[in-house]
């Protein structure tokens, strides 16, 4: 029997470096004689070879250990399929959304569509970024003129009288109107249109008004805006300072909402001027035993904002205009609202105060003289047509693969011979007949159609192109982008000047698995649904519990959340919440999430806990730490790209390369931090100064920074 000798070789070594060096060690042992390790010489070719060879099968190996158990696992599909097995799917990219102005190139006077269903805008493509698109997922038409308005309304001493025919009317003195008779502070004349907005109004008089003080207004319906300059407690109730939000003249009249931040509780109360400013009184403390004088801890705001205008009418005693910029902007959102049972863009002259008044008469007022614009919410991706997706064999367990990377999650419309066929989770609960379908996403979030049979779900019938699908997709990068930076109209779109887009956008979520630290999340969330998917167990399992859930219009109204044990007691829980958006949970968010842990047993049907043990949970809002910025910027760059960068970072929602927050509730806002972000804009950036904030801001327990006001100064070498 022969005996195998086994050769003194290294065999510890795996890769190509450390084998070739363990092969040429043994040739130079057992070869002496072959001393050429030139690059040419063939059997340094060859040991070259061998070591390539080895070191691919090591990979191979490495890959097979690693991919076989989800805490080593790297591949993005590797993950998904172990995910799949405990019914955890990897989430696609949630589309930013966007609001886009459109200014119109022209007046029109009798129907016409203006946007189209997808039409297209997007960001401009740079060296660094690609361009981000975004659809109008509804089309836009005028239906009614916009060379005159739709409604123009008086309220006098709250009763309203509608002057719409007169208003529009050249036909004077017939037409004349005033819209007060005994004019008294609060009384007001509106203009409205259902579908436009714009930026002058043109008077013609056939009186003058006079001894009138009031203040021109657009309607926001923005109730929480800023906080109060100060708050007093005077015992039964509480004194708020308005000047943050009305200003140093006499607004009186206004209607202010004082909302305690942490409950929601509100109260709405018309402003007063007490010779030096405008205030509010609260009828009592807000539901507080002892009431905080911390203006950070209160929300003010008014539903209307006063307007900035150019006035050449002179206050109505003179023909001419009165011009504005229009509203939409990063702190402005005209909306439409309801007035007197109308709806529309609204803008309205409040009276303040009067002194022995003359009422105008107005001949004619107009809102063609200027500009004229409409609003669309816009979504991020595109959408793609595939007719056909393919074509039925008619046997069962058929499969049809989307030719898009990226797909958007419930974006779809899947038809088989024209027919619309029904999405669902699984095939579980199809019968043979259940015209069902399932999407399954793979590699790039590119999506599988797969169609059931042999009993559960019906197989589609045989045919030659019989399969189509719409869908969008292309929610890769981030949509959250920086105001004013969508301005290519892609569609190219007939009746439109411009675009931009006022505010930035939101709700963007980056792709489960796209990036190596949310594939590491991913593998930690996954386990972690099995034991609070239903039911929390402790306060872990409450903010996972609270950031997933999904309310009864179907929406994901909260991004974060604190749970503080103990909060308000024993067996009690405290939930900080911040809503989706960075922004405040309203009254009726706040009821349901509490609801929805703590049941109700006295609804029908009865709403089950989903809190284990006899614990309660208490909803609040965070509290908002304003952080103003007052800094110089030195380089080549756009006041406009600093700002953008600054109302991104300093909020809630906020995050940094890793997919990781970068403000802790409790934690600190480094100065350097801010300092360094502007940094990053742009390499032209050659020094910052910043002197507010002077020093680090240090959170509290329930704060998290937003954005206040913005100082910044460009000095720019070139100019």
């Amino acid at each position: 029997m022969s005996i195998i000798t086994i050769p003194d070789f290294d065999f510890a070594n795996f890769y190509y470096a450390e084998v070739l060096e363990a092969l040429l060690q043994y040739k130079r042992v057992n070869l002496p004689k072959l001393t050429d390790e030139s690059d040419v010489e063939p059997s340094i070719q060859l040991l070259r070879a061998f070591a390539l060879v080895c070191h691919l099968n090591n990979v191979n190996l490495d890959i097979v250990a690693n991919e076989s158990t989800l805490p080593t696992a790297k591949l993005t599909e590797t993950v998904r399929n172990m995910l799949r097995l405990i019914d955890y799917e990897l989430d696609s990219a949630t589309p930013a959304q966007v609001d886009i102005v459109y200014e119109l190139s022209r007046v029109f006077t009798v129907s016409t569509l203006i946007i189209p269903e997808n039409a297209q805008v997007s960001t401009q493509k740079t060296d660094e970024s690609d361009s981000v698109y975004f659809e109008a997922l509804e089309s836009l038409t005028l239906t009614n003129r916009t060379d005159e308005y739709s409604y123009v309304l008086g309220e006098e001493d709250g009763t309203f009288t509608d002057y719409t025919t007169k208003a529009n009317s050249e036909t004077t003195p017939a037409d004349d109107w005033t819209p007060w008779t005994t004019p008294i502070s609060k009384d007001s004349v509106y203009f409205g249109h259902t579908q436009i907005m714009w930026d002058k109004i043109g008077i013609t008089l056939t009186t003058a008004m006079a001894n009138i003080i009031g203040v021109l207004e657009f309607y926001d319906g923005n109730f929480l805006k800023t906080q109060p300059t100060s708050v007093t407690d005077l015992g039964p109730n509480l004194e708020i300072d308005l000047t943050s939000l009305l200003g140093i003249n006499n607004r009186q009249g206004t209607l202010v909402r004082i909302q305690l931040n942490s409950t929601t509780a509100y109260e709405d109360l018309y402003s007063t001027w007490d010779g030096s400013k405008n205030i509010i009184t609260t009828t009592g403390l807000l539901g507080q035993t002892t009431p905080s004088e911390e203006e950070n801890d209160y929300t003010i705001g008014s539903d209307w904002s006063i307007l900035t205008v150019t006035d050449t009418t002179e206050d109505f005693t003179v023909d001419g205009n009165i011009s504005f910029i229009l509203p939409q902007t990063i702190t402005q959102n005209w909306i439409t609202s309801e007035i007197d049972n109308k709806t529309a863009y609204w803008l309205r002259f409040r009276i303040i105060y009067v002194n022995t008044p003359t009422s105008p008469v107005f001949q004619k007022v107009t809102i063609d003289e200027g500009k004229q614009y409409v609003l669309r919410n816009t979504t991020q991706g595109r959408t793609y047509i595939e007719n056909p997706l393919g074509s039925s064999t008619g046997l069962p367990n058929q499969n049809f693969v989307t030719t898009k990377d990226h797909f958007l999650w419930s974006s779809e419309t899947v038809t088989v011979d024209n027919e619309e066929w029904t999405r669902v989770d699984n095939f579980l609960n199809s019968s043979n007949a259940s015209k069902h379908y399932v999407v399954q996403l793979g590699e790039n979030d590119r999506a599988t159609i797969k169609f059931g049979g042999n009993g559960k779900g019906l197989v589609p019938p045989v045919g030659a192109g019989n399969i189509a699908i719409t869908y969008r997709y292309g929610a890769n990068l981030s949509g959250n982008v920086g105001y004013e930076t969508v301005d290519i109209d892609k569609t190219g779109l007939t009746y439109i000047n411009r675009i931009w887009n006022p505010r930035s956008g939101t709700g963007w979520k980056i792709a489960e698995g796209s990036t190596d630290e949310s594939l590491e999340e991913a593998k930690i969330k996954g386990p972690y649904s099995l034991r609070s998917r239903y039911v929390a167990v402790g306060p872990d399992d409450v903010e996972y519990l609270a950031t997933n859930y999904i309310d009864s219009n179907g929406a994901s109204p909260f991004s974060r959340s604190l749970a503080i044990e103990e909060g308000y007691g024993p067996k009690t829980i405290e939930l900080v919440l911040v809503a989706s958006g960075g922004g405040l949970a309203s009254a009726s968010q706040i009821e349901s999430i509490e609801e929805y842990f703590n049941g109700n047993k006295y609804s029908n049907p009865v709403i089950e806990k989903h809190i284990i043990a006899n614990q309660e949970v208490t909803a609040v809002n965070y509290t908002q730490k304003i952080i103003n910025v007052v800094a110089t910027v030195y380089g080549d760059i756009d006041k406009e790209e600093v700002e953008n960068k600054l109302y991104q970072i300093l909020q809630p929602e906020a995050k940094n390369d890793n997919n990781e927050y970068l403000w802790d509730f409790g934690g600190i806002v480094p100065v350097s931090k801010i300092n360094h972000e502007i940094f990053n804009i742009n390499s032209e950036i050659t020094k910052v100064d910043i002197t507010t904030p002077s020093s680090d801001t240090v959170l509290q327990s329930k704060e998290l920074p937003i954005a206040g006001t913005l100082t910044i100064t460009i000095v720019n070498p070139n100019d």
